[in-house]
């Protein structure tokens, strides 16, 4: 469910192409985590996994490192330029509680990541981007009975990345991200974007994981894709669906395309 936040600010310049905006914020979201807000017990907000009224949807998350990928896309509308100058991230390691994550790396693509003539136009990858790491929504599942809704296992970590200012022109673009939670060397997981009553919040099937190599121990699912970018599911259901994340920065809008031609001064 690709869609742009109804909380964008745009900053619309009269007459000039492009220029400098002071007005930083959200400018891209991905898709909502939350199904239940501040419906945990004793407190903080739900995002369950639907696999009992969706049996098969048994994804609590998607692997996303310590030695794991996963990428999804975004698109800058014709007409806008954005200068990106940070991302939301989400992940959690099963049985870290509070404990903040210890390492983010993100590459933004123009093309698909690794692929033919794509082109990184930010690599994150050779340095730690996090900022900051806020306990968020807990991740539960309705196959848990009584404990849904006070399930402690999987504390949602909200991850702040900064990026240096990063103007993107009209066009399709991939996030690539790889954490590193409290336990360094253990997995960690990106929760799907989850929508309550939804089985799948992907029509066409875009985002992807791609395995290390070689494949881990145990991890039957990337016996035949070691290092190879492949289409996940919601578990063993056949719903294909999104990954969670957020855009900051500033969204400028080219009036000469929005007008067609620069406005004619009045006659003196």
């Amino acid at each position: 469910m690709k869609s742009r936040s109804l909380a964008v600010l745009l900053c619309c310049l009269g007459g000039s192409l492009i220029a400098t905006a002071a007005c930083a914020t959200q400018i891209y979201d991905n898709g909502p985590i939350v199904t239940h807000p501040g419906a945990h017990v004793p407190s903080g907000d739900v995002s369950l996994t639907q696999d009992v009224t969706y049996p098969g949807a048994t994804a609590m998350g998607i692997t996303a490192g310590p030695d794991y990928r996963l990428a999804d896309d975004f698109t800058v509308p014709a007409g806008h330029y954005w200068t990106v100058d940070g991302a939301t991230l989400f992940g959690y390691q099963p049985g870290s509680g509070d404990a903040a994550f210890t390492d983010a790396r993100i590459i933004i693509w123009q093309g698909f990541p690794d692929g033919f003539n794509a082109t990184k136009v930010f690599d994150g990858s050779v340095s730690n981007n996090l900022v900051s790491s806020t306990p968020a929504a807990w991740r539960t599942a309705e196959s848990f009975g009584a404990t849904t809704y006070s399930n402690e296992e999987r504390r949602i970590k909200e991850l702040l990345l900064a990026i240096p200012p990063l103007v993107l022109a009209p066009g399709t673009y991939w996030i690539d991200w790889q954490l590193k939670g409290p336990q360094a060397t253990e997995r960690v997981f990106t929760p799907p974007v989850t929508i309550l009553g939804q089985p799948f919040t992907s029509a066409g099937g875009i985002a992807r994981r791609k395995c290390p190599t070689p494949v881990p121990e145990g991890d039957s699912e990337c016996l035949n894709t070691p290092g190879v970018w492949v289409l996940f599911r919601n578990g063993f259901a056949p719903y294909l669906v999104d990954l969670p994340f957020k855009l900051q920065g500033t969204d400028v809008i080219d009036r000469v395309f929005k007008d067609g031609f620069d406005t004619v001064p009045a006659t003196p």
